[in-house]
């Protein structure tokens, strides 16, 4: 069969973690798309280690380098943590398309069909949409989520 994608071939799973870039390592900022999954290559340059469900920002070290400390909702959002923590100094795989849990904040429940938005440290919020303090919206809400609980979430940030 054929192969008609501009990708070139990924040798690691987006599962994988680690902390030393290989022979076979993506460079950060690489994008690949599993499934109905988009994902990118990142490196965790903050203080905190990002866990599964929990979302994450530049950090302005360098291209591709993220962080969840001390985020609020005026931040970007670069990805979620999907399948395995990110400690600090490691690479990894966030996703920015598709299906995946994410950690609502503890102040902050939503219903289905509500639409998210990045809160503190990595977790979520309903968006705001409060005059001069608009938040942007990073996903919708799949299945009800409880305050400090996590759900399932459609997230789409490219």
């Amino acid at each position: 069969m054929t192969h008609y994608g501009n990708n070139p071939i990924n040798f690691q799973a987006v599962s994988n973690v680690t902390a030393t870039l290989g022979a076979n390592d993506p460079e950060p900022g690489y994008r690949i798309t599993v499934g109905d999954e988009d994902y990118v290559f990142v490196y965790n340059a903050g203080n905190s280690q990002i866990p599964p469900t929990y979302g994450a920002v530049m950090s302005a070290v360098s291209g591709y380098s993220v962080t969840i400390s001390s985020t609020t909702s005026v931040d970007f959002l670069v990805g979620v943590c999907k399948h395995a923590t990110l400690t600090t100094g490691t690479y990894g795989w966030l996703v920015t398309k598709g299906f995946t849990q994410v950690e609502m904040e503890a102040d902050n429940s939503a219903a289905a069909g509500q639409i998210l938005a990045l809160a503190a440290d990595g977790e979520f919020a309903l968006k705001s949409n409060s005059t001069g303090y608009p938040t942007p919206a990073v996903g919708k809400a799949m299945e009800a989520i409880a305050s400090a609980g996590s759900g399932t979430a459609y997230i789409s940030v490219n």
